[in-house]
């Protein structure tokens, strides 16, 4: 029978770049840069929760990663090194062949050195800690908006959520849409490389991974401000603006897009770097005084909304 360092060895223990010590002893040896500090983000994948049973295990090796790098982004940070913990069922090889590749795929694209983690038998959850650096003083933080900020989202919205509906058979997409949004949710791709120029320039930043309503309403409540969105400048598919399943675009989870608010004066150099870094960007809103989020459509119609987006324990 196969044992997890056997596992270990064969799937996951890989060269690093920047790091003292990797995997092969009791903990991992990394060195910070002077005068950065270190931003650490911890995340769950559980199967029928976050993932579903049949999906693609190369897939699900570069989700796990993905969805870690865009916290790291969101704080304006540079991600390095990644810890991996997995309960498997049982050692299935060929899953493990495929897990690791997609996984990979991901720490090399971006850059990332896997460090250390653990493996056990249980029901299939994946168990990531993501760790990066930043210049001291300089992370994006959920309390920092200010009043008058423009509000900016990055990508699309809503394909991720649209991907699952479609997948569960929810909804009815054409063929090239469904794969679209099967890609978003199953092979999201992280804005790192806007991220780690954004702390120059906004004022707070948070991913959008449990819907935009609700993950600006971190924002909103840690910076004790409210906001106003305007519905017709919200990026999402045709689907969703000729079917008004907005809700979709508004509350649907798994976009990994970065959601964040900068002073107007700095519009130029945010458009400048999303050039630069190939991010489709848009101003969907503003900072306001009112401690609430408003939605109007492009008649200025005040507009009622669900403000829940996905929540574990709901």
């Amino acid at each position: 029978m196969t044992s997890e360092f056997e596992i270990i060895q064969r799937h996951f223990n890989k060269k690093t770049k920047h790091t003292i010590l990797g995997i092969g002893d009791d903990a991992a040896i990394i060195k910070i840069q002077k005068n950065y500090e270190l931003v650490v983000s911890s995340d769950m994948l559980v199967e029928n929760i976050h993932f579903l049973k049949k999906t693609d295990p190369s897939r699900l090796g570069w989700k796990s990663l993905a969805v870690n790098l865009s916290d790291i982004a969101s704080m304006g940070a540079k991600a390095k090194w990644v810890t991996l913990s997995i309960s498997l069922p049982k050692p299935d090889q060929i899953w493990l062949k495929k897990f690791s590749q997609g996984f990979f795929r991901c720490a090399e694209k971006f850059g990332v050195d896997l460090i250390g983690g653990d493996t056990t038998k249980g029901p299939l959850v994946i168990s990531i800690t993501i760790m990066g650096e930043i210049a001291k003083g300089q992370s994006l933080l959920r309390s920092a908006a200010k009043i008058n900020d423009d509000i900016w989202v990055t990508g699309q919205l809503g394909n991720a959520s649209m991907g699952l509906a479609s997948l569960q058979g929810k909804i009815k997409l054409t063929p090239p849409l469904k794969m679209k949004c099967v890609k978003a949710l199953e092979i999201p791709m992280p804005k790192v490389l806007l991220g780690v120029h954004l702390s120059k320039f906004a004022h707070s930043c948070i991913d959008v991974s449990d819907g935009l309503i609700q993950d600006l309403g971190h924002i909103i409540k840690n910076s004790k401000v409210g906001a106003t969105i305007f519905l017709n400048q919200i990026p999402c598919e045709d689907f969703i603006k000729t079917s008004k399943k907005y809700h979709f675009a508004l509350n649907g989870g798994d976009d990994y897009e970065l959601l964040f608010t900068a002073p107007v004066k700095n519009r130029t150099h945010i458009e400048k770097i999303a050039k630069e870094t190939n991010t489709q960007v848009n101003r969907i809103g503003i900072i306001s005084n009112q401690r609430s989020i408003k939605i109007v459509n492009e008649n200025g119609k005040l507009l009622s909304f669900n403000v829940k987006g996905f929540d574990h324990f709901a």
